[in-house]
């Protein structure tokens, strides 16, 4: 008998076989397992899932819904209106607002009214002339998506939500907090005196 192992053509076959049997160590057998380590489908697709979950939770971060517009103050900034909007894509809801160094305001009231009628500066929200501008407490209505401050087009039918603040010491700033695809946003708005 004949001993074919010393024969190169033979050697080089047997080679290519066995490259053949484990593709990860040739050309021929790359794959997305083969690109991530050896990793199986599963961990693969988590670690996709949690690639896409931070990308969103980056996002919105850089990018939040809340939009402010309209600032007006009485003449000692003890009473005031913020306007909002909302420019995302889901409702938000309105968490907490303070004012200055965080303190608890007397009164916050939000206002629903619509984009002809605009917002009114009061002292008394339980006045006749406030009751025309639909003032409800911060927590039982969510500023409704699509409320941008931007849109050129105005109608009565169009919903603003100013936020209304009445406190015993003068307003320097405002803080809002809000709730948004589940995660929380803090807004602050400067009134200055000059």
């Amino acid at each position: 008998m004949r001993n074919d192992k010393g024969i190169p053509e033979v050697k080089r076959e047997k080679m290519r076989q066995e490259e053949l049997k484990s593709p990860s160590s040739s050309i021929h057998g790359s794959n997305l397992a083969d690109l991530v380590g050896g990793l199986n489908w599963k961990v693969t697709g988590i670690l996709i899932f949690v690639v896409i979950i931070g990308g969103v939770y980056f996002l919105l971060k850089i990018n939040p819904p809340l939009e402010i517009g309209t600032l007006a103050s009485n003449e000692d900034n003890k009473s005031v209106v913020v306007g909002i909007g909302n420019n995302g894509f889901r409702d938000v809801k309105i968490l907490d607002v303070s004012v200055n160094n965080n303190e608890k305001p007397l009164e916050t009231k939000l206002q629903v009214s619509n984009s002809l009628q605009g917002f009114v500066l009061t002292d008394d929200y339980k006045s006749e002339e406030a009751k025309a501008y639909g003032f409800t407490n911060i927590d039982e209505v969510a500023i409704k998506a699509g409320t941008s401050l931007d849109d050129e087009t105005v109608s009565k039918d169009d919903e603003i939500y100013g936020v209304s603040i009445i406190s015993n010491e003068e307003i320097n700033n405002v803080n809002i907090e809000y709730s948004y695809f589940g995660m929380t946003f803090n807004d602050n708005v400067y009134f200055n005196n000059y």
